[in-house]
């Protein structure tokens, strides 16, 4: 039969020391130093919460801040150009601002905007007497410092030949933040290109040339008939 042997070392001398069992007094500091690593993990996760919601409160309280002072920003764009203060207009512009007027122009920096509305309303022979316009925000989004607005303008202009044409034109605005004022940065307006009221006054007008043409191509054709008539009739049979 064959027996099975066990073999066991067991330490002499320094190793039989080390190899004791734990007294009290080693537990009681390992469950200390596991406490004192428990609050040390308990302080970090408190401060990381803090600052994720610290980082939240002021992302909240920033695009607040950012929608009250685009607020403002359209409301003066929107008062100095229905008031006709060009001063004040060009003040919400950014100095590089790039403009797209609804007949297709271009006007770069306030200077450029300046002078397209000193070709347009003012000078020897302007073109617009007077304009009016009620901006309808449809959306906005806001990027951090920059944002893009759009809309409809609902804007009327009233030339100086009397005509009137209601625009109803839409926009799109980029402004950003400059320092601590936001600034129009592009700005881009547009009509409907089949449908529009200065397309309608044209067609009128081609209409009323057209009759007139007519008619005076009929009188005048109706009297050369009249007068090759007259001829015939007085030649000799």
């Amino acid at each position: 039969m064959i027996q099975h042997v066990t073999f066991q070392f067991v330490p002499r001398g320094k190793d039989r020391q080390s190899a004791r069992s734990p007294s009290k007094t080693d537990i009681c500091r390992c469950m200390q130093k596991g406490r004192k690593n428990i609050k040390i993990t308990i302080a970090i996760a408190l401060f990381l919460i803090n600052c994720a919601s610290f980082a939240q409160t002021n992302t909240a309280l920033a695009t607040v801040d950012s929608t009250e002072a685009i607020t403002r920003l359209r409301e003066g764009l929107v008062d100095s150009f229905n008031k006709g203060d060009v001063d004040r207009l060009l003040s919400h512009l950014d100095t590089n601002v790039v403009v797209i007027w609804q007949n297709g122009e271009v006007s770069r920096g306030r200077d450029g905007v300046r002078d397209y509305y000193n070709k347009m309303m003012k000078g020897d022979r302007p073109i617009v007497k007077e304009v009016n316009a009620k901006p309808e925000v449809l959306g906005r989004n806001i990027y951090g410092d920059w944002a893009v607005s759009w809309g409809k303008m609902n804007d009327d202009f009233r030339l100086t030949d009397g005509t009137d044409l209601p625009m109803n034109s839409l926009f799109t605005a980029t402004i950003a933040r400059r320092g601590d004022q936001w600034m129009v940065t592009a700005f881009h307006a547009s009509v409907n290109a089949f449908d529009n009221p200065v397309m309608r006054v044209a067609l009128k007008k081609i209409g009323r040339t057209a009759v007139w043409a007519g008619t005076a191509g009929g009188v005048v054709l109706g009297l050369i008939l009249a007068k090759l008539f007259r001829r015939k009739k007085n030649d000799p049979a």
